[in-house]
C-alpha cells in the first residue's frame, strides 16, 4: 500500500524544537520514526508538505491512502480532509465536518448536550452581540470559540464577577470572532485517548497536572504553554474509583461517537467532586509526539512507542476504507 504522509513543516518544526532542541541531527525525528514504521510494514511511503497546491501534490503522488498529520491552529483543521474528500481520496482521522464541529466550541457543546452528555453551562457572544444570550453562573471562563492550543486564554479569562466580564470578552474578541462563556468546573482534569471505529480501544487514562499558584484556578493559559516545553508530559495515570473510571470511559466514548470521530481522538474531561465527568473538549487531531503529547504518554503506559499510535490509526483507517 502506498501511503502519503501530509504534514505542516512549520508546526512540526516548532513542536520538534520544543522536544529535541533546534540543533538536532534529524529535522523531523517523529516524522522519520513514523515513516520508517510504515516502511517496516512493507508500505511505500512519501511525505508531502501540505502547504501550497495540495491537490496537485496528491495527484502526482497517487497514494492509496493519506496519513493526515496536517496540524494548524484555528478553524482550518478541516483543510486537508476537505480537499481529500473532494478528490475521493481515503485518509486517516476525522472528516472535515467533524473537525469543523469540534473546533467550534459552541456547536460542539450543543451536539453533546443533545446527546445528553454532561457539558458545563455556556453562552456565546460575538463582536456585534457582546451580551451573553443566556445566564451562566460565576465563576466562568471566557475563551475563543474556534481556536485551540490555549490560544487567547489568559489569567483574565477566569472571571468571578459581572464587572470583570466585559474586559475578558473584549480580550478574547480581539483574537477570535466569537467567544464562549463557560461555567468553570473545579476538579481533576482527565484526558482520554481513543482509537477505533466499530470497536473502540481506550488507551490508559491520564490526569493533567497544573503548575498554577496555590488556590489559583486550574486553567492552562497561552502564556504558560509558550513558556513550557514538555507540559503535556506532566501527566500521570490517575487513581480513580471504579465507578468514576467507568463514568469517564462512558462519557468519552459517547462524546467520540456524538461528534462523529473516526479512527482516533482525545477527549478532555473535568471530573468533579461528585464524580460527574464534564466534557470540556473533543480534540479531533491530537498529537502523537513522544515525550510531548498525551497520546504518546498513553501508549508508553502500555509499553508501546509513539509510532504504535500511527500504525493503529492507519490500520483503522484502512479497514474503514476497505483497503
Amino acid at each position: 500500500m502506498k501511503i502519503a504522509i501530509v504534514y505542516n513543516p512549520t508546526r512540526m518544526r516548532t513542536t520538534e524544537d520544543k522536544i529535541h532542541g533546534s540543533r538536532r541531527k534529524i529535522l523531523y525525528p517523529t516524522l522519520t520514526r513514523v515513516r520508517r514504521s510504515f516502511e517496516r510494514a512493507y508500505h511505500k511511503v512519501v511525505t508531502i508538505d501540505g502547504r501550497g497546491n495540495l491537490f496537485a501534490k496528491i495527484r502526482r503522488a497517487k497514494p492509496d491512502i493519506v496519513f493526515n498529520w496536517y496540524s494548524i491552529p484555528g478553524r482550518v483543521q478541516s483543510y486537508v480532509p476537505a480537499i481529500l474528500e473532494k478528490m475521493g481520496m481515503p485518509y486517516t482521522g476525522c472528516s472535515a465536518l467533524c473537525h469543523a464541529l469540534a473546533m467550534h466550541k459552541g456547536l460542539a457543546g450543543k451536539v453533546l448536550r443533545y446527546d445528553k452528555l454532561p457539558v458545563p453551562q455556556f453562552a456565546l457572544v460575538n463582536r456585534k452581540q457582546r451580551v451573553p444570550s443566556r445566564r451562566v453562573e460565576f465563576p466562568i471562563l471566557v475563551k475563543p470559540c474556534s481556536l485551540g492550543a490555549s490560544e487567547g486564554v489568559s489569567e483574565e479569562s477566569f472571571v468571578e464577577s459581572a464587572e470583570e466580564l466585559p474586559a475578558a470578552i473584549d480580550a478574547v474578541l480581539s483574537v477570535d470572532k466569537e467567544a464562549v462563556i463557560t461555567k468553570y468546573i473545579p476538579g481533576r482534569e482527565i484526558t482520554v485517548g481513543i482509537i477505533g471505529n466499530k470497536k473502540l480501544q481506550i488507551l490508559p487514562i491520564l490526569e493533567k497536572h497544573f503548575e498554577n499558584k496555590r488556590g489559583a484556578p486550574r486553567i492552562f493559559t497561552e502564556k504558560m504553554k509558550k513558556k513550557s516545553t514538555h507540559w503535556q508530559y506532566n501527566v500521570t495515570v490517575p487513581e480513580m474509583k471504579v465507578d468514576e473510571e467507568t463514568a469517564v470511559k462512558r462519557a468519552a466514548t459517547k462524546a467520540f461517537r456524538s461528534i462523529g470521530c473516526t479512527d482516533y481522538a482525545r477527549v478532555d474531561i473535568r471530573l468533579d467532586k461528585q464524580g460527574i465527568p464534564w466534557i470540556l473538549e473533543v480534540n479531533t487531531l491530537p498529537g502523537i509526539y513522544p515525550k510531548f503529547s498525551p497520546m504518546a504518554k498513553m501508549a508508553s503506559e502500555i509499553g508501546k512507542p509513539a509510532e504504535y499510535l500511527a500504525i493503529r490509526i492507519l490500520e483503522e483507517a484502512a479497514q474503514r476504507h476497505g483497503l
